[in-house]
């Protein structure tokens, strides 16, 4: 079987190079972190639910073009042959021009990112879903709500 016939749908909507430039733009953005023991978010486990949430964003195919022309007008080169100091820089120019999509990037990459099981265990959290175990919660000053309590009911009956 060929490779494409392995692919996500939502893969298909980027060529080779814009899935390069979207993996190399991501491992800028959420870096690998030999400290925590963290990969980085083109890490392929990661990286494949950024590719199948990323489906969602309908400008990515434009952003990613732009990032790369904005890298050929200022630096002669792809932003993903970039060498790895010139790539932030780089970023903080696009976030100036492209500030909602590179946010609407992040996001996805982000909550990808933090669903990792190797991510959740470096911040000392269990690897699972808070259901059906729950999180046990501190109690708070239920008195905070009273303003709220006192409020008309704001829906029918």
């Amino acid at each position: 079987m060929s490779d494409k016939g392995n692919l996500i749908i939502t893969d298909s909507q980027l060529s080779d190079e814009e899935r390069r430039t979207l993996e190399v733009l991501v491992a800028t953005m959420i870096p690998a972190n030999g400290e925590y023991k963290v990969p980085a978010a083109d890490d392929p486990k990661i990286f494949s639910n950024i590719l199948a949430r990323s489906g969602e964003l309908h400008f990515l195919t434009e952003a990613l073009q732009t990032l790369d022309e904005l890298s050929r007008d200022l630096l002669q080169t792809d932003f993903s042959s970039l060498e790895p100091e010139d790539r932030v820089p780089m970023l903080e120019e696009f976030n100036r021009q492209q500030r909602p999509a590179l946010r609407a990037l992040f996001g996805i990459a982000s909550q990808c990112y933090y669903q990792d099981d190797r991510v959740l265990k470096s911040l000392g959290m269990d690897a699972r879903a808070p259901f059906p175990d729950g999180f046990t919660l501190e109690q708070g000053d239920w008195s905070l709500l009273d303003h709220v309590r006192q409020r008309p009911k704001m829906y029918r009956e």
